[in-house]
């Protein structure tokens, strides 16, 4: 307090605290997102965080409505958050605190899971002008968490996941692992469909951004002991850690739905890109040639019934066993 009273007479500081522009340089240091809203849900304020979590600068989104075509927030299976199930506007109807985990979709198209709280904002009187929302990013960066694999030529270029070299070597020594262990664990394999439709009509470079956009959502909803590796050109295995039949079943299910809610801005142009999943599960006597033969099957099942039922067909779940005890999530 005494420092505080020892400043007062500082031109500097007195107009900093009557405009609050020390208030604003305070939040922009923070490593969480924050951004306010009015009544309308119009953004006020984006601090830095919340440009290094989303890729929307502050001059991007300043002025913009947040249930417009910016984060487009969804919950785990996909559904949009942006209506009645937004945080911010059920919070500035009663003023309740909310706390909720969604998916938002960064400036590339991906998704990212967050960890949302939205607050009201009261004017003097009482009254609810505007609400609040602090939003972390759930998991690190793909670039910390990548720069070993980089050094060392595991790295795919494109993708920026492990390349098909280093995920074999993973894959052998997952398979090692659980012969002398007994750790199971699951592997999924995932490719994006149409893609010749897609090249033909907006050429090579849409299909890799695609390929990208895909490895960062994939990348960034697994566990910290999981790991992606881009296979093929459009395609991509997962490694999934000791895990049981319905909890791979559930993961596969999540991964479906929020690549289904990525999409990219082509030259102004709004494209939705799917995937088709398959999965298994690794057994006592399975090699990495046999777990790979019997993934691939599956895949081209689930690809197959996504192609007779349309992109919001299901992914193939042959690799849950009715009955299984051990299916825990």
């Amino acid at each position: 307090m005494s420092t505080l009273n020892s400043d007062k007479d500082d031109p500097v500081v007195e107009q900093a605290l009557r405009d609050g522009e020390l208030h604003k340089a305070l939040l922009d240091h923070l490593d969480g997102g924050i951004y306010m809203v009015d009544r309308n849900r119009r953004i006020l304020y984006w601090n830095r965080g919340a440009e290094q979590i989303s890729g929307y600068l502050a001059q991007d989104v300043a002025g913009h409505f947040c249930q417009g075509d910016l984060l487009m927030h969804c919950d785990g299976a996909g559904r949009g958050m942006c209506g009645k199930g937004c945080p911010l506007l059920t919070t500035m109807v009663d003023g309740s605190p909310r706390e909720h985990t969604l998916f938002l979709r960064h400036r590339h198209g991906h998704r990212i899971p967050v960890r949302v709280r939205a607050r009201a904002i009261y004017d003097s009187s009482g009254a609810i002008i505007g609400a609040v929302e602090v939003f972390e990013q759930l998991t690190a960066p793909a670039a910390i968490d990548r720069r070993p694999l980089n050094e060392h030529g595991c790295l795919d270029p494109l993708a920026e996941v492990a390349n098909r070299a280093y995920g074999e070597f993973k894959l052998g020594q997952a398979v090692d692992v659980m012969r002398a262990f007994g750790i199971t664990f699951g592997w999924l394999a995932v490719e994006l469909d149409d893609v010749d439709k897609l090249e033909h009509r907006y050429g090579h470079g849409l299909v890799d951004a695609a390929v990208k956009m895909m490895a960062r959502t994939l990348d960034s909803n697994l566990g910290p002991l999981d790991s992606v590796t881009r296979w093929g050109r459009t395609e991509f295995r997962i490694e999934v850690h000791s895990c049981w039949g319905q909890g791979l079943a559930d993961l596969t299910a999540k991964l479906l739905a929020l690549a289904r809610a990525s999409n990219l801005e082509w030259w102004g142009d709004p494209v939705r890109v799917t995937v088709s999943i398959g999965g298994v599960m690794a057994e006592p006597g399975d090699s990495s040639e046999s777990l790979e033969s019997r993934v691939a099957g599956v895949l081209a099942k689930s690809r197959s019934a996504r192609s007779s039922q349309g992109a919001d067909g299901p992914s193939n779940n042959d690799f849950l066993k009715l009955g299984d005890e051990r299916c825990l999530p």
